[in-house]
């Protein structure tokens, strides 16, 4: 395929009339210029230009090509614009996964915000308790849940996530009123399968238990959804069962004992020369109040 470069060199010279005159506009010395037009014609197979000491002008061949040659410059133009488009607003597709319980819970309100203010970008977001490589996925921004490794990449804290323990009334009345976290031993344990522990802190005392499961699971919606059922406790982040706690679907129990907190983080690849949308998101993550999560109470 010819090079676009040695086409927009083609409109040169016929524009000027001369190798000279159109190695200056591109700055480009004559010799370098003769030197790829002449390789140029080689590869077509057919002369572009009649040459001579006096004139230069452009063959029945050169004056077809120089018209596809301006398309091609037209094209060209055409998507340098379209780049300098991008620069000025906010537009295009931001790639954003997160785990799904987030996804469900935290980021239409998260993101509708976001897209209302900058209506130019659209939202592909990938609901996954995976952690998917940014790279090889092309994933513009990750919120993760818990320790992040650093692998190269921006990592932004941005909130505490209360965590509580809850069951649904009808199960408590029937299984019995836990008090006491020993007193858990009894129960139906519904867990996430990557929190295998729970620790208990009554500011004095730490208590770290190992429950056997009735239920394990790597989805925290479907989590909630057997605790709503009234099949066991369960550890769910406070912001996810609120509406529940609230109209008394589910109950806190051993409230006066708090449970370690997860980090949210933001994480996402160094960029030389990030697009507008990536910086109208980084600024709107940066702004945005996050500290629902951290008190569980109402969604953000």
């Amino acid at each position: 395929m010819d090079k676009a470069d040695d086409m927009l060199l083609v409109i040169e010279i016929a524009e000027t009339g001369s190798f000279t005159k159109a190695g200056l506009r591109v700055g480009m010395p004559k010799s370098t210029v003769s030197q790829r037009m002449a390789q140029l014609e080689a590869r077509l197979g057919l002369r572009l230009f009649n040459r001579s000491t006096r004139k230069l002008s452009l063959t029945s061949a050169g004056q077809i090509y120089l018209e596809h040659c301006r398309r091609v410059r037209a094209e060209v133009m055409s998507a340098n614009m379209a780049m300098a488009n991008l620069k000025e607003q906010p537009v295009g597709t931001l790639t954003i996964t997160c785990p799904e319980v987030t996804a469900t819970y935290f980021m239409p309100t998260f993101l509708g915000g976001f897209m209302k203010q900058f209506p130019g970008v659209s939202i592909a977001l990938l609901a996954t308790n995976r952690h998917l490589d940014l790279i090889r996925d092309r994933v513009d921004f990750a919120f993760r849940v818990g320790p992040v490794p650093n692998q190269g990449f921006i990592i932004r804290r941005l909130s505490s996530i209360r965590r509580v323990l809850v069951a649904a009334p009808d199960y408590l009345a029937a299984a019995g009123t836990i008090l006491e976290p020993s007193e858990l031993d009894r129960h139906r344990r519904l867990l996430h399968d990557a929190l295998p522990e729970w620790k208990l802190n009554s500011g004095t005392h730490e208590i770290v238990l190992k429950p056997p499961a009735a239920v394990t699971s790597d989805s925290l919606g479907f989590l909630l959804q057997m605790c709503l059922g009234g099949h066991g406790v369960a550890l769910l982040p406070a912001y996810v069962c609120q509406s529940a706690l609230a109209s008394g679907r589910l109950v806190n129990v051993l409230p006066d004992w708090s449970l370690e907190p997860h980090d949210l983080t933001l994480v996402f690849p160094q960029r030389d020369n990030q697009s507008k949308a990536q910086a109208a998101f980084r600024a709107y993550a940066d702004g945005h109040d996050f500290s629902s999560l951290a008190t569980g109470r109402g969604t953000a």
